[in-house]
């Protein structure tokens, strides 16, 4: 233990044991000030109780006066009335009564009015607070039992004496005698009487004297007991405060000034001259704060101390967050070293800073920023990784090797700075560091700060700077992923607009580019063409070849497009398999020739690997301005003109035209009504029978879609078919026509006719359907339709793509009991092979076979084939389209089995087709 410490300690326990001594003079102090203010409290009290006793004397006296006062007034109002005759001394006198016994308000200052004066001026009493009997204001003023016996004895006399007076007065006021009146009020009688009222009250003012004497010499001995206390209680007070004040400065061990002087000089921190203390005042308050004073001079030098680490921490903190905002804002690796060796000697306080990478190449250190004093030295610096040489064995040397930063304390005297001690005189440096730098592991350099302090390389500078570190190689990998970005942001902008495949700009590139195109073009007054090519089958070379093969077409294709238009013209890649044009300053004549070039050019052959391939391709064309003014309405128009070609055969180009326009708007428009064409009951079904020629009965009836809205009106069915196919809504129609007519079939056979076969047509689209003869299945179920009466009419096209899918599905219908037919039998793609596969039991002859028959021989002809072949393969024959009897009668004599047609009947409403079959 210290000496310090023992000196505290002895000191802590003299204060302890003088402490109660000084404490024990303030209680004695605190106790006798006690006794003083009690003293004084009492004394005060007992002059309360004599102003007290004074105080009810002089109201008693008030009120036994006004007794006598208002007798007195009284006998001077009735005595004055009674010689005038003056009525106002009359009503003073019932007033003064009534004022007494309370009828009337007391006015204020009731004691001083005169009546006399009120008499002379005419003023009234004042008014003053609620009436009250002068004998209840008595009983109020406590009174002695005794005193208020006597004033209730004087008041009746009084009120007697009021009764002589009032007859008095009455007499004087009837006329009678005056003298008779007056020596009422002056004989012996009255006299008497009225001594008998003054009596008491003078016998009650003597008692009250008296009482009132009595305690105030009572209160009197009181107080001087009082004072004789607070006397001598001040004197103890005085003797304890005084025997306090001389223990206290020995406590103190030194003036109040002086110790106030003192503490002021701590509380400004001024621990300069150290204060003298006496041996005697060693343990005092005094010498406590002679060793504060020193204890605190030591905390000051420690916290100076510590301050100033701390601003050196602080300035390190300053760089570090400078360092930060660096790798913010710099954009290159060259960049961000400048800034940051300059951050670190201006807000760091190093005197120098440098970097260095690693040229693995030669096995040294190339610097490649630096800041501070010295940098020149840097010029001729010499740092090699080599560890047998002098250069190779300073700090960046050892770092390198140990992979671990390398702290050098001392420049001047290190082992392993001898070589560079000449410089480090030079410049004043004390201290240096030597932290690798790394990318993804890898030592690439190193960072290298100089201090002109020795060990200025703390734990917490450290610290600081391997943070700062760790931020300058993150800062390298975001240098490196934005290098990756920035090559990722180029390859995200070019397939934004341009084409993978062929190089091409592409949808977005042409939008862009085709209406800078325009607007030079329109600024210009110059006419512009659009050209839409699209491969005429290119899917079946995808679909046989592979998409590989499909692929590399494509960029050939392309790099010859790009080969026949000029420079400034452009051609894009729409997709798939379609190509835009763009032509400047081209009329139709030009477009021609452009067209027929590109004709040419994509039907030359095509070697991919082992195949050699041939192509050809439908152009469509539309000019600017005459068919469009913007990129949209022109890529639709070649759109339509394009889709005309492929229409009529494909391999050539067609320019667009009005009625293409109005194909095209007729178009959209059925399409669209199409869609809620169900939705709002805009459909509906029509039967047309269909008769046996052999017995002339109906046998059954075929199902017909019919549309009507109010905007088109009546829509063809060879209109809105198509329409619905291509736009894939043929699934829904179909199903719900489906549905229609075997309700209908099921209605019939419940209203008792005779069973008929319900054919319904089935477009190729439907019959592609996966789920076709389960979901036929289940409408004959939720209908309640025996499946031998549907029919499901079916074109020969249903098996030009997938002749086995199609003959698996008719299978499957086959085996559900569900008829099928060819319907327009010998008007598509006829092939005898898979009808014999098919499960089919009869073949519709189309009407355009029939039509004619009666005077056309090729037509009877092929009528005849038909009916022949069917007969051989065990199928029934239908003729549709009969309106003739010579028709009739020629299938007659084919012996064609049924027959339908406007001979007998045009497709009919339910309720027409019921009328029919019950005739």
């Amino acid at each position: 233990m210290t000496l310090q410490h023992l000196a505290v300690i002895d000191m802590k326990s003299h204060a302890s044991s003088s402490q109660p001594q000084f404490i024990s003079y303030l209680w004695a102090c605190f106790g006798t000030l006690l006794l003083v203010a009690a003293a004084f409290m009492f004394y005060v009290w007992t002059e309360k109780r004599i102003d007290q006793a004074n105080e009810l004397r002089y109201a008693s006296h008030n009120l036994v006066e006004e007794l006598r006062q208002s007798s007195d007034d009284l006998t001077r109002m009735a005595r004055t009335y009674v010689a005038t005759g003056d009525a106002q001394y009359r009503r003073n006198y019932n007033e003064i009564v009534d004022i007494r016994d309370g009828r009337l308000p007391r006015p204020r200052n009731y004691e001083n009015v005169y009546w006399d004066l009120v008499l002379a001026n005419g003023q009234r009493p004042r008014e003053g607070d609620a009436p009250m009997p002068l004998m209840q204001m008595m009983r109020e003023a406590r009174f002695a039992p005794e005193e208020l016996a006597l004033l209730a004895a004087a008041k009746n006399e009084s009120d007697k004496l009021v009764g002589l007076e009032i007859a008095a007065m009455d007499l004087r006021a009837a006329g009678g005698d005056n003298a008779q009146a007056t020596a009422m009020l002056h004989n012996t009688a009255y006299h008497r009487a009225k001594a008998d009222i003054m009596r008491p009250i003078g016998a009650v003012n003597d008692s009250v004297d008296h009482r009132t004497r009595l305690l105030v010499e009572e209160t009197a001995l009181d107080a001087n007991m009082a004072r004789a206390a607070f006397m001598f209680s001040a004197v103890v007070l005085v003797i304890l405060v005084w025997r306090a004040k001389r223990r206290l400065d020995a406590s103190l061990g030194c003036s109040v000034d002086q110790l106030q002087a003192g503490m002021e000089k701590l509380g400004r921190g001024d621990f300069s001259d150290p204060l003298t203390v006496s041996e005697k005042a060693r343990d005092s308050v005094w010498g406590w704060l002679a060793h504060t004073q020193q204890s605190l001079a030591r905390l000051d030098a420690e916290r100076n101390e510590a301050v100033e680490r701390i601003q050196r921490i602080s300035r390190l903190y300053s760089a570090l967050s400078q360092c930060n905002q660096a790798i913010v804002r710099s954009h290159s690796e060259a960049e961000l070293f400048e800034r940051i060796c300059r951050d670190v000697v201006s807000y760091g306080g190093m005197a120098m800073a440098w970097i260095g990478m690693i040229d693995k190449e030669h096995g040294r250190i190339v610097v490649a920023a630096s800041y501070g004093g010295g940098v020149e030295y840097l010029d001729q610096l010499e740092v090699s990784l080599d560890p047998n040489t002098p250069e190779g064995r300073g700090p960046i040397g050892l770092s390198y090797h140990s992979g671990q930063p390398y702290w050098c304390q001392d420049y001047q005297h290190a082992p392993e700075t001898a070589y560079w001690h000449a410089h480090g005189a030079r410049y004043g440096w004390a201290s240096s560091a030597a932290i690798p730098l790394r990318r993804d592991g890898e030592i690439i350099g190193f960072f290298a700060p100089y201090s002109s302090a020795v060990n200025a390389f703390d734990h917490d500078v450290r610290e600081l700077l391997l943070e700062m570190t760790l931020d300058i190689e993150f800062a390298l990998k975001n240098f490196d992923r934005e290098a990756v970005r920035q090559q990722t942001d180029q390859r995200v902008q070019y397939l934004a607009h341009y084409d993978v495949l062929t190089g091409l700009p592409n949808r977005s590139q042409l939008h862009e580019r085709a209406r800078h195109l325009l607007e030079q073009a329109r600024t210009s007054r110059c006419s512009m063409a659009l050209m839409m090519l699209d491969l005429d089958h290119f899917k079946d070379i995808n679909d046989s070849l592979g998409h590989t093969v499909g692929d590399s077409l494509l960029s050939e294709l392309a790099l010859r497009l790009t080969s026949c238009i000029r420079e400034g013209d452009m051609v894009a890649r729409l997709g798939g398999d379609e190509f835009i044009f763009v032509l400047r300053n081209v009329g139709s004549s030009e477009a021609s020739d452009v067209a027929r070039k590109l004709l040419d050019m994509t039907g030359q052959s095509y070697t991919v690997g082992v195949h050699d391939l041939k192509v050809t391709a439908s152009i469509g064309i539309a000019m600017y301005p005459d068919d469009g003014l913007d990129v949209e309405t022109l890529l639709q128009r070649a759109d339509a003109a394009m889709y005309q070609v492929k229409r009529a055969g494909r391999h050539d180009f067609r320019f667009f035209t009005a009625a293409m326009q109005q194909r095209a708007a007729r178009h959209l428009q059925v399409v669209n009504a199409l869609r809620y064409a169900l939705e709002r009951e805009q459909m509906h079904v029509v039967y047309q029978p269909q008769v046996s020629l052999k017995t002339g009965r109906i046998v059954g009836a075929e199902a017909l879609l019919r549309w009507s809205t109010p905007e088109l009106g009546v829509v063809s069915p060879a209109e809105f078919i198509p329409a619905a196919e291509e736009s894939g809504l043929i699934v829904a129609i179909g199903d719900w026509v489906l549905r229609q007519a075997v309700r209908q079939a099921r209605g019939w056979l419940d209203a008792g006719f005779p069973p008929m076969v319900m054919a319904v047509n089935l477009s190729a689209i439907q019959f592609r359907t996966a789920d076709l003869p389960s979901h036929v299945a289940q409408v004959l179920y939720e209908e309640g339709l025996p499946p031998e009466y549907l029919e499901l009419e079916l074109t020969e096209g249903v098996a030009v793509q997938d002749p086995q899918g199609a003959i698996a599905t008719m299978n499957q219908l086959h085996d559900r009991g569900i008829r099928m037919s060819i319907d327009d039998f010998g008007t598509g793609f006829s092939s005898l092979s898979h009808l014999k596969k098919f499960k089919v039991y009869k073949l519709k002859i189309d009407q355009s076979f029939v039509r004619d028959i009666s005077t056309d021989s090729e037509d009877k002809a092929i009528v005849s084939a038909i009916i022949n072949m069917a007969r051989s393969l065990g199928l029934t024959t239908i003729a549709e389209g009969v309106e003739t009897v010579e028709q009739l009668e020629f299938l007659r004599e084919q012996d064609c089995d049924e027959m339908q047609g406007y001979h007998f009947s045009k497709p009919l409403t339910p309720d027409a087709f019921r009328a029919l079959l019950e005739r």
